[in-house]
């Protein structure tokens, strides 16, 4: 492989860096995720700069193809990232769920507070429509 393919991983690895970096700062991602992709990208361009470590890793863990191990490590990563992903699903859906019921709870609330002082029965045709999003 030429050189010149070594500094485009390199190249690679900081750009993916500095994207994530920018996406922290603009609040399109947490912090915790881009710890992820900040360890990624430092280690695509350690790889780009030093070859030869994927090689010794392979041989160190018995592995005949240097490629097979990278791509182990990397199906290992994103299935890593996507039990947490899948946990904090979870978890904001169980949070909407008990949200849901508190602002039922607060309308049925304000609604008996407020029934003394409305009409007895609205008029249903001088009602608007609901419109579900």
């Amino acid at each position: 492989m030429s050189h010149d393919a070594y500094w485009i991983g390199v190249a690679g690895g900081f750009l993916l860096v500095a994207v994530v970096i920018e996406m922290v700062r603009r609040r399109y991602l947490r912090g915790r995720y881009a710890v992820v992709w900040v360890a990624v990208g430092v280690g695509a361009a350690t790889l780009a700069l030093f070859p030869d470590l994927l090689g010794m890793a392979a041989r160190a863990t018995g592995v005949v193809v240097p490629l097979n191990l990278l791509l182990f490590l990397g199906i290992l990563a994103m299935l890593i990232m996507l039990m947490q992903l899948s946990s904090e699903a979870g978890r904001l859906q169980e949070r909407t769920r008990v949200l849901a019921e508190e602002v039922a709870l607060l309308k049925s609330r304000l609604d008996a507070v407020e029934a003394p002082h409305s009409p007895a029965q609205p008029d249903p045709s001088t009602l608007e429509p609901v419109r579900l999003p």
